[in-house]
């Protein structure tokens, strides 16, 4: 801690604090670290194998998450699929650490996540412009690991972050797959007509005042939620201007002030509050607003099977995602098994948690998992391919194609006016 940054590290480091916007424009023009193959033809499972082996057998992931599967299902059937595809068993070793410290302490100390022995850093999308700003990360596609990407080359451009600088033809620093997704809505389709709903603003109809549950304002989810609100509102041309501009949050503000806020019933996180869902249940509360997963979840209450009351709503206009992300650590000591577990990580197997159609379009449960797994884990696929497996039982549950709703976030413009949006609502709303 007490070692002396150079202007160069000093820069780079309060980039990524405040979410690395002076970070990102410095580290395009940096050259990137590349680990080289060496002599391993890659192209060959027997070759893979053993460069796999001269790593170590070994890949370090941090994440979260997966209902618990983390623990031992999934690191057991990475090393069965490496040992039926490679010859050898890698092992997979879910590091427990605190992103966010990482992200604080290693740069002060003048270390990377290659230091802190992680291979592939996973989380949301959210974290991209600090870790980008550290240029801790590395392309994935660079062409030397090509051979190791089989399952990456099908998925759809939506779910990568592409970035500079290019580095042996490669420019994917970032693979989405799956985790919280997107912000959507839960509506009590016994109380309103669905036919009238369908896009963010329908929320403010005048039948749902004082039937709600929200974030509070001042948490990053309600702002992903308002994110797709004003991006309707823009779309409408209720609102002028771009969706990152303050002017426009403002004004998106001031509309959510006449014609929203009366239409909260209950501030909070109903995805993980039993109090809150018992309102939805019974329809003391007629809509919310949470993550994809929670609605899968709401929607497969034995109550709401029995009662068959509730709707997810996708807003037209667009749903704000927050997913995710595998990145491979520049200089990590295993690139070679961190390719291959990224690869798994989009593969059918690992989307679909083992349960999804053969070749003969039968549905097989190949790991066991039960259907509250499967909704919490699966997350609507990376390609049509994918999606085309699902179980016939879950379809219900997803739209049909998610990433032709996904609003993207433009972080770098976020992040830092996270406290300027808090405070911007509580002068406009309440007056503070």
């Amino acid at each position: 801690m007490s070692r002396k940054l150079s202007r160069r590290d000093f820069i780079r480091y309060s980039a990524a604090l405040s979410a690395g916007i002076a970070g990102i424009v410095s580290c395009k023009k940096a050259p990137a670290v590349v680990t080289q193959v060496g002599e391993f033809d890659l192209s060959k499972p027997d070759q893979v194998g053993k460069a796999l082996e001269k790593e170590g057998l070994l890949v370090n992931l941090t994440t979260w998450g997966f209902e618990g599967l983390m623990a031992e299902v999934i690191p057991q059937k990475f090393g069965e699929y490496t040992q039926k595809k490679y010859g050898v068993t890698v092992k997979l070793v879910k590091q427990n650490v605190s992103v966010s410290n990482l992200m604080n302490e290693l740069p002060v100390a003048g270390k990377t996540a290659a230091d802190a022995d992680i291979d592939v850093m996973d989380n949301e999308e959210e974290y991209w412009p600090r870790f980008h700003a550290l240029e801790w990360g590395e392309p994935v596609d660079q062409e030397q690991y090509a051979p190791l990407l089989e399952n990456v080359r099908k998925v759809e451009e939506a779910y990568f972050v592409r970035a500079e600088p290019k580095v042996n033809g490669g420019n994917i620093y970032g693979v989405m797959y799956q985790g919280f997704e997107w912000l959507q809505g839960i509506l009590r389709k016994d109380k309103v007509d669905l036919n009238n709903y369908k896009d963010w603003t329908d929320l403010s109809r005048a039948e749902l005042k004082d039937k709600g549950v929200l974030y509070p304002f001042n948490d990053g989810r309600c702002h992903f939620v308002f994110m797709g609100i004003l991006n309707s509102l823009i779309k409408q041309g209720i609102v002028k201007g771009n969706l990152w501009s303050e002017e426009a949050w403002e004004a998106g503000i001031t509309w959510w002030k006449d014609n929203m806020e009366d239409k909260v019933h209950k501030w909070g996180d109903i995805g993980n509050d039993p109090a809150m869902r018992l309102m939805l249940e019974t329809g003391e509360v007629w809509w919310a607003g949470t993550w994809g997963v929670y609605t899968r979840a709401m929607l497969a209450l034995p109550w709401n099977r029995r009662d068959n009351v509730l709707a997810a709503f996708y807003p037209k206009s667009g749903i704000l995602a927050n997913r995710e992300t595998c990145k491979i650590i520049k200089n990590c000591k295993h690139p070679i098994a961190a390719r291959v577990l990224t690869d798994w990580m989009v593969s059918d197997e690992f989307i679909h948690a083992g349960w999804y159609k053969d070749e003969k379009g039968v549905e097989q449960n190949r790991w066991g998992i039960t259907e509250d797994k499967y909704l919490a884990v699966y997350c609507g696929g990376v390609h049509a391919g994918q999606r085309a497996l699902m179980p016939e039982w879950a379809k219900p549950y997803y739209p049909p194609d998610p990433g032709s709703l996904i609003l993207t976030c433009n972080w770098e413009w976020w992040s830092p006016k996270q406290e300027w949006i808090s405070k911007t609502y509580d002068r406009i709303v309440r007056g503070a």
